[in-house]
């Protein structure tokens, strides 16, 4: 892809999913406000009520309301809420992990317009995520040609483009999950083996959401979510290129390739045959 290509669809994959936040923010966040609202309502009444005989209708509406605002995801206290996962950076946050097809599971739209716009978000979204993704693996790849030139091991090609790939694994490991994994375990207070899962799980497109950046207040949480963007977008560019790499070294030394070199040597073998039969044939020239 050329560059001037891949900058243009950069630029609207990056407007796309900024403006899809936005959208989600205002379709979402007014209702997680209504539902933190009625959710602290409900408990502060409830547990103001718990000194007196409490009904089982009573039980029955505070178990509700508080089972809606955690599906919500708004966790209640006594006197706080969650921080907001409908606010405009996590709103973007959700778009990206939605046309990335990470989906963590742990936020998701309470509202019938929320449901139906992330439907076709996604729909038209992914595509776009796809080719840009392809491209920037194949800038990346680029980056990397040094190394893919190098011959690490003479004479024994299937050796060496099976070096090549371990190395770019090792690069890909180092740079786009173990540092990050450093930063996030220091950020999150997570151990350093859970953020290195957590790293190879959205990585990998799996996202189970059993930990997910930024769900915790704090003063730089919007740009934290923001950079993390970056992060997956170029993560799973680099996961693209590896296994693109894997394919093309399967295609050099697997079964497939070891039968073309054995047809191209017997084809050859059968050429020089020929050959000779007729030199062996011709009349000696004086």
């Amino acid at each position: 892809m050329e560059t001037k290509t891949l900058l243009i669809l950069l630029a609207v994959v990056v407007v796309y999913v900024l403006i899809g936040g936005a959208i989600m923010y205002g379709i979402e966040h007014s209702n997680e406000l209504a539902t933190q609202t009625s959710a602290s309502s409900t408990y502060v009444n409830f547990t103001g009520a718990v000194g007196s005989c409490v009904t089982a209708d009573q039980v029955r509406q505070f178990v509700t309301a508080i089972i809606q605002a955690y599906d919500a995801g708004v966790l209640v206290t006594d006197t706080q809420t969650s921080a907001s996962q409908w606010d405009y950076a996590s709103s973007t946050f959700f778009a990206m992990t939605a046309v990335t097809t990470i989906g963590y599971g742990n936020q998701s739209p309470a509202t019938s317009g929320g449901k139906a716009f992330i439907t076709i978000f996604g729909l038209l979204g992914i595509p776009m995520m796809a080719l840009l993704l392809t491209g920037l693996g194949e800038k990346l790849d680029g980056l990397l040609k040094p190394i893919k030139d190098k011959v690490f091991i003479k004479d024994k090609e299937r050796l060496d483009q099976l070096l090549k790939t371990l190395i770019l694994i090792l690069l890909i490991l180092v740079v786009m999950c173990f540092i990050p994994a450093g930063i996030f375990a220091a950020i999150e207070g997570w151990s350093y083996g859970d953020a290195v899962y957590y790293t190879l799980i959205t990585l990998t497109t799996i996202g189970f959401g059993d930990f997910v950046i930024g769900t915790s207040d704090s003063d730089y949480r919007a740009l934290y979510k923001l950079f993390s963007c970056l992060w997956i977008l170029i993560g799973l560019a680099s996961v693209a290129l590896l296994l693109s790499n894997i394919q093309d070294l399967y295609k050099r030394t697997g079964p497939e390739a070891k039968a073309e070199n054995q047809d191209n040597s017997e084809v050859s073998a059968e050429k020089d045959k020929v050959e000779n039969a007729k030199e062996s044939k011709d009349p000696v020239k004086a």
